[in-house]
């Protein structure tokens, strides 16, 4: 067993919402050793999965509320843990090492965790794309996008023009004299 299904079979055993079964037990799990490898302590990574109610109601998979956690946290390098005791004190005549000023080491735990690069969507787990908003389109009941093929279109904004923002800056792009 990998050491990620471990870690996060223990999460699921203290908060059974999170605990995580079939396949997104593997494949989150090679995501969590992954990151347990590159630097992140089982704590950090408890704190990343479980330190937010999960949102109510649920409309997406647990397992896809924990995989955007985990992209969320491992957009960055892992944050610098805190010195311990037997690392407090340098060996023999060398003084302990220095953080470069800038680089992941300088980063607290609490800075690496709640960077989102876009927020969670309190009603859904998903991305909350639209800026300023701590819901996503679909939960906004923004409509679909006038202009967006396929039988999923985007969502655009109530107040704009009845398309997204892709569609928006696609028709912006394009030269003149020439329509979509």
């Amino acid at each position: 067993m990998h050491p990620g299904i471990g870690l996060l079979l223990e999460i699921g055993a203290a908060r059974p919402e999170l605990l995580l079964t079939g396949q997104a037990l593997t494949d989150q799990g090679r995501v969590v050793s992954v990151m347990l490898d590159a630097g992140w302590s089982r704590e950090q990574l408890r704190q990343v999965i479980a330190a937010r109610p999960l949102p109510h109601p649920v409309r997406t998979t647990v397992g896809a509320i924990v995989a955007a956690r985990l992209r969320a946290a491992r957009a960055y390098p892992p944050p610098a843990r805190a010195a311990g005791p037997h690392h407090d004190v340098p060996v023999g005549d060398d003084p302990p090492p220095q953080p470069v000023a800038g680089s992941a080491a300088t980063r607290t735990v609490g800075e690496a965790l709640t960077y989102r690069a876009l927020v969670e969507c309190a009603g859904c787990g998903l991305p909350a794309t639209a800026l300023g908003e701590d819901l996503c389109p679909a939960c906004l009941g923004w409509p679909g996008c006038r202009t967006c093929p396929g039988p999923t279109p985007r969502r655009a904004h109530p107040d704009g023009d009845g398309r997204c923002a892709t569609c928006a800056s696609a028709l912006s792009a394009q030269p003149e004299g020439i329509s979509p």
